[in-house]
Order: C-alpha cells, then structure tokens, then sequence
C-alpha cells in the first residue's frame, strides 16, 4: 500500500514537472518568434522594431496604414503595430508598455473607427499575450476586457495551455528556428501592414441598403482609460495623432452619424493636446474598400500617401 502511494506520488510530481517544462518552454522559444501577431507583440517587448512612428490599433489600421509608403514619405522609420479585431481596452497594455521601453519612437498613431469605444467581453487572440501574463501592463487591459479568463491564465497553474491555440504552438516552432539557426532575416517586409487585394464586396451594398440605423456605442470608462493613456505618451515627450480611417459612406446616407464620434476624439485631443485627424470622408469611391470600414490595398497607398502627406505639413 505505501509503495502504491509513493508511486502514485512519483507520477504525480513527474506530471507537474513535465506540464511546467512544456509551459516554461514554449513561454519562452514563443517569445523568440519575429513573425505574425505574437512576433508585433515580441517587438514591442524585445524593443526590436524601434520605430519612429508607431501604428496602433485594430484591422482598419493594419489593412490602412502601408508602413513602407509612410516610411519613404516622411523619412522616419515606421512600424504598423495594429492587431486584427483588438480595441484599444485590449491593445492599451502593448502601448503603455511601448511608452515605457522605446528610447525611438517620437510619433504614436492611433488608428480608430466607429467601434473603437464599445465595451468587449472577449479578449481576441489571447495567444498573444500568454508569455506576458505577469506583465501588469499586459495583464491589466486583458483584465478590463475578460477578468476570469485573464485571471485563470495568469494564476492557474498550466491554465494557459488550455487556452493557446495551434497559432502558439506554431510560434513557438518559429521561434525555436530562429535560435537554431540564429537568422537575422525575417518575413515581416512590410514592417506590420498587411494589405488586402480585395475589391468590393458587393454583400457590403445589402448591409448599407438595409441599415436605417446605427448605433456608435460611446462607454465613458474607456473614454477617460484612453485619456490617460494618451496623457501618459504625451507625458513621454510623444506626439499623438488620433485619427479616424476612412469609412465609406454612401452620399444621403444617414443611418450613421459620426458627431459625437468626432466630438469625443477632439475633446481627447484637446485635453491631452495631441492631434485629431478625421479622414472618414477623405475616400468616397467604392474602388477604395473591401468592406464599409476597410481599405484594399489600393485604397491603402492612396490613404497612406494623404497621410504621410498630413504629417510631413504638421512637422
């Protein structure tokens, strides 16, 4: 009997043992990765980006921003840090984290929409972020998204296996190529961007056709987080310019109205004295978009150059 629990014991802290050297190993062969989503989020906390301009937020500003263009238009270096369907509640821990390692970055861009103030409760790609759990910056804004989820993957043991996805495990195998074979090239030529060579989407005329009314969902909490977490660029010596992408908007279109949209972005920035570009109704031709809220890739060269354009004047 006691040599059955004493085996029993054996087996039990070689399973610890073995889950804790798989979590501990691909935490950290993860953190080696350069490419896709969680290789962004590795540049921001290995500072190997070290752009002079920073690009953060949600799809919009990933399939907007052409970090190349803006590059050779203004001069400075460029990074497109946006993240495919993250807010700013979830994407705020990777700007203040940002703020406080990059000795580079001088401009800060936040690339926003019409949802950029709606309260989420599902934290998108939490692969992401798991080798960074006890970061608190990191933690934080994942905890004001989903605190139960946060809060098992940053204190239940071996929780966060459960939660990665095939995406973490093949970060970590790139991750572990890029030790093994110590390669100074990576596949992230476009510094960020990713463009999207769609046309229109002719279901995108159904929707506008449809909708009488939109509603753009203004929560007061987030709008003083994103407050302070502007003030804190500023604080840094960091200019910050908001802006609205393009969106297109059919002429007598009125289910949507932007207003207190705008009004929010302007009282931000003249509270935080940083700068509002709103670029909504720059881009009025379907030729332009893949959907109502998203650039193609020609709408994307188009959009960038008016940008770079905006800067090189605001400097």
């Amino acid at each position: 009997m006691k040599n059955n629990i004493k085996l029993s014991i054996f087996y039990l802290f070689s399973i610890v043992f073995i889950l804790f050297f798989i979590d501990s190993f691909l935490a950290f062969t993860v953190k080696k990765c350069e490419t896709g989503n969680l290789g962004k989020v590795n540049k921001i906390f290995n500072n190997t980006a070290k752009p002079q301009i920073a690009i953060f937020g949600p799809s919009v500003g990933l399939n907007g921003f052409n970090s190349l263009q803006i590059q050779n238009q203004t001069h400075k270096t460029v990074y497109n840090f946006c993240l495919e369907g993250t807010l700013f509640t979830q994407y705020e821990g990777l700007i203040n984290e940002l703020n406080e390692r990059s000795k580079t970055t001088e401009i800060v861009v936040l690339s926003e929409f019409i949802y950029t103030f709606e309260p989420r409760k599902e934290i998108v790609e939490m692969e992401n972020y798991l080798p960074y759990l006890s970061n608190n910056n990191v933690y934080n804004s994942l905890y004001a998204v989903n605190p139960e989820v946060a809060y098992k993957c940053r204190y239940i043991p071996f929780y966060r296996l459960i939660t990665a996805t095939y995406h973490y495990y093949n970060s970590s195998a790139r991750g572990i190529k890029k030790m093994l074979f110590k390669s100074k090239q990576t596949n992230d030529t476009l510094m960020g961007f990713f463009p999207v060579n769609k046309k229109w989407n002719k279901y995108e005329d159904e929707f506008l056709a449809t909708t009488t009314h939109l509603d753009i969902p203004i929560d007061s909490n987030i709008v003083n987080e994103y407050t302070k977490c502007v003030s804190a660029l500023r604080q840094k010596g960091r200019k910050v310019i908001i802006t609205i992408t393009p969106i297109y908007i059919p002429k007598g279109q009125t289910a949507v109205d932007l207003a207190p949209l705008r009004n929010t972005f302007k009282a931000i920035a003249q509270k935080t004295n940083s700068t509002f570009w709103d670029f909504s109704e720059s881009m009025v031709d379907k030729k332009y978009f893949h959907s109502i809220n998203h650039l193609n890739a020609y709408g994307a060269s188009v959009f960038s150059k008016l940008f770079a354009d905006s800067l090189n004047k605001s400097n």
